[in-house]
């Protein structure tokens, strides 16, 4: 199973009215892929991977992927709207891929 965690999002309404997130990939190779997605502030406001426990990458693959909310690791319209369903993200908010 591969892994998420989930930072409090810290709201405010000048970060509400511009919201600016950014997916951040951390590692992408030899199978294995980790990132996060943070806002303008460079705060982590979540992340995830598709390792195991115990750090290899798992055999079912990225669970966002195998769910159907992103078509590949690196999609951040599946994975914006993702965070917009699950209160993370705001309605307006904007994302673009580093790494």
């Amino acid at each position: 199973m591969s892994q998420t965690t989930l930072a409090r999002p810290v709201r405010n309404q000048s970060a509400i009215a511009n919201q600016k997130l950014t997916l951040a990939v951390d590692l992408d190779e030899r199978g294995s892929f980790r990132a996060h997605v943070e806002n303008a502030n460079g705060e982590c406001l979540f992340d995830f991977s598709n390792e195991d426990e115990s750090g290899w990458p798992s055999e079912d693959g990225l669970w966002l992927v195998v769910d159907g909310y992103m078509r590949h690791n690196r999609d951040a319209d599946g994975l914006l709207e993702y965070l917009q369903s699950m209160g993370i993200a705001e309605p307006g908010a904007t994302m673009s891929v580093q790494g």
